[in-house]
């Protein structure tokens, strides 16, 4: 008899894992379109018991030992580091399209149109120099191709510092991302420790990796108890349950756009890839502040003179206003903005003009 009922249980655990086998092939197929879903597998195992002796005695049929996902780690880093490419030059081509688009020239409606009216003008002038109506078409050209590059150059600014705010939106999204991955790590790390699979949670925080190499180039490793860490550039961004965030800085002080750095440190993060890495570029590796030389201000001087009376002050406010000077030079190099700036005194029949020299500190064969 105890053979007779050995086989019953035989056959009601084949039924039973079987039955559990098609349940994780239907919920394969109903999620085929699902975003993000790892298809998965059931893998058997037989239960074997023994006897008193310890050697193997008969099978007691079959049991469901995991529900795995058929994931390949290679084929994610493949796919990751292509994500990041395409990444970074869709954030490039986005620009250029961009920029194409305010100089005009696929309409032939921009830049090059009015700057082939004006040398057509200077053309007709040549041929009659002494005509008045060639001499005003000459100067109604030049006026329109000036107003033409100064509303190229004021959206061309004006595109950069948007640029420059989508980068700090991206750096927002970035710590969103890392702050999900961290919640996610906390999450598969309790279900897997007490012997339950998180596959559906796996899968949330594959997408969220996805979304991350699009936008940067960070690098993703999983530990045995399947939390991973994410680095980049070197630093932790999530590790076990924890994430660091980056904020927007100054890459130094009075500088003009922002760049990735660090959080609670003035350490800035080395961007090689992804989303992020084309917007830096197409902004542009400013160096200087907005009016520096640095940032492609015209080669003009700022010429400064302060003129005090001394019959009406005294030896204190004149101190006062040397000091001031003094603060008003250090600004003026720390924002690489050329200038001449001259303290003129007069009265009690004295005269006196003093120079305080000019920005020589910056670096005439450097270009940006």
């Amino acid at each position: 008899m105890s053979s007779s009922f050995g086989s019953y249980e035989i056959a009601r655990t084949g039924l039973f894992v079987n039955e559990r086998g098609l349940n994780v092939t239907g919920n394969n197929i109903s999620n085929v379109n699902t975003p993000g879903y790892v298809r998965q597998q059931a893998i058997f195992k037989s239960i074997q018991t023994q006897n008193p002796g310890g050697q193997k005695d008969f099978g007691l049929g079959t049991d469901i030992q995991q529900v795995r996902q058929i994931r390949q780690v290679f084929l994610d880093n493949i796919y990751r580091q292509e994500n990041t490419k395409l990444g970074y030059w869709e954030s490039r081509n986005n620009t250029l399209q961009e920029v194409q688009t305010i100089l005009g020239d696929p309409m032939g409606l921009g830049l090059q149109d009015s700057m082939n009216k004006f040398w057509d003008s200077w053309q007709e002038l040549a041929k009659s120099p002494d005509t008045i109506t060639a001499r005003a078409l000459v100067k109604e050209r030049a006026e329109e191709f000036t107003q033409e590059v100064n509303q190229i150059g004021s959206k061309i600014d004006n595109f950069q510092n948007n640029i420059d705010n989508e980068i700090k939106d991206r750096i927002v999204e970035i710590n969103k991302i890392t702050g999900k991955i961290a919640d996610l790590n906390k999450t598969i790390g309790s279900y897997e420790a007490s012997g339950g699979t998180a596959n559906d949670y796996r899968d949330q925080r594959n997408i969220q990796i996805d979304k991350l190499t699009k936008l940067v180039d960070c690098n993703t490793t999983e530990m045995q108890d399947g939390k991973v860490t994410v680095t980049l550039g070197g630093c932790y961004l999530v590790s076990n349950d924890k994430s660091t965030n980056i904020y927007a800085g100054e890459s130094k002080a009075g500088w003009l756009f922002s760049v990735p750095k660090l959080e609670n440190t003035d350490i800035e993060i080395p961007i090689k890839g992804g989303i992020l890495k084309g917007l830096l570029e197409s902004r542009g590796e400013v160096q200087g502040s907005k009016g520096s030389f640095g940032n492609g201000t015209p080669n003009v001087k700022a010429e400064i003179v302060i003129a005090v009376d001394l019959s009406n002050s005294n030896t204190s406010y004149l101190a006062n206003v040397k000091a001031n000077i003094v603060n008003m030079v250090n600004e003026l190099k720390k924002r690489d903005i050329d200038y001449n700036l001259r303290l003129v005194t007069y009265g009690n029949s004295q005269v006196s003009n003093v120079n305080f020299g000019k920005n020589n500190s910056r670096n005439p064969h450097v270009r940006y």
